[in-house]
C-alpha cells in the first residue's frame, strides 16, 4: 500500500480529532515510512519524539477524538504492529462504510415509500378535482333548470291569466246574449 493510500485512510478515521492529534497521526505515518528506508535507531528517536509531543498536549486536546489517540505503547516501529494498526483502520473503515450504506439504503427505501405516498395523494387529488368539477357542473345545470322552470311557470301563469280574461269576456258576452235571448 502506498503512503498516499495510508494517509487517506488515517485522515478519514481522524477527521473528528483536533489538529494536534492529526499531527500526531502524521508522525506515526512518517514513522511507518521511515521504517522502510531508515535504520532502527532513527525510528526509535522518532517514536520518542512523538511520545514526548503527546505528553506535552493539554488534556482537553485529546478528548475530541472518537477513537482516542495513540498511546506511547501502541506506537511501534515493527512492521507487524503497523500492519495490525492498518488492518484495524481498514476494518473500522469497512464497518463505517457498511453503516453508511445501510443508512443510505434505509433512506432510499423511505424515499421510495414517500414518493409512492405522494403519487397516491396526487392521484386522490386528481379524482377529487374531477369530482368537484362534476358537482359544479351538476349544480350549474340544476340552477339553470330551476331558472328555466321559473320562466316556464311565469309564461304559463301569463297564458292562464290571458285565458281567464278572454274566457271571462266570453262568458260575459254569453251571459248578455242569454239575457237578450230570454228577453224576447
Amino acid at each position: 500500500m502506498s503512503l498516499k493510500e495510508r494517509n487517506n485512510s488515517t485522515k478519514i478515521l481522524w477527521t473528528n480529532c483536533t489538529d494536534d492529534l492529526m499531527f500526531e497521526e502524521d508522525l506515526v505515518l512518517q514513522l511507518s515510512t521511515r521504517t522502510e528506508r531508515t535504520d532502527f535507531g532513527e525510528s526509535n528517536k522518532a517514536v520518542t519524539d512523538a511520545s514526548e509531543f503527546r505528553d506535552r498536549l493539554e488534556p482537553g486536546q485529546m478528548n475530541n477524538c472518537n477513537e482516542g489517540p495513540l498511546s506511547s505503547h501502541s506506537i511501534s516501529t515493527s512492521p507487524s504492529s503497523l500492519q495490525h494498526h492498518f488492518a484495524s483502520l481498514k476494518q473500522q473503515m469497512a464497518h463505517q462504510k457498511a453503516e453508511y450504506e445501510a443508512k443510505i439504503s434505509s433512506l432510499e427505501q423511505e424515499n421510495n415509500v414517500l414518493q409512492l405516498e405522494i403519487k397516491n395523494l396526487h392521484s386522490k387529488l386528481g379524482w377529487q378535482r374531477k369530482w368537484y368539477r362534476l358537482v359544479e357542473i351538476k349544480m350549474h345545470n340544476a340552477e339553470r333548470a330551476y331558472e328555466d322552470a321559473e320562466r316556464r311557470n311565469e309564461a304559463l301563469q301569463k297564458e292562464m291569466e290571458e285565458f281567464f280574461n278572454t274566457f271571462g269576456e266570453l262568458s260575459n258576452e254569453m251571459n248578455i246574449l242569454e239575457q237578450t235571448a230570454q228577453g224576447f
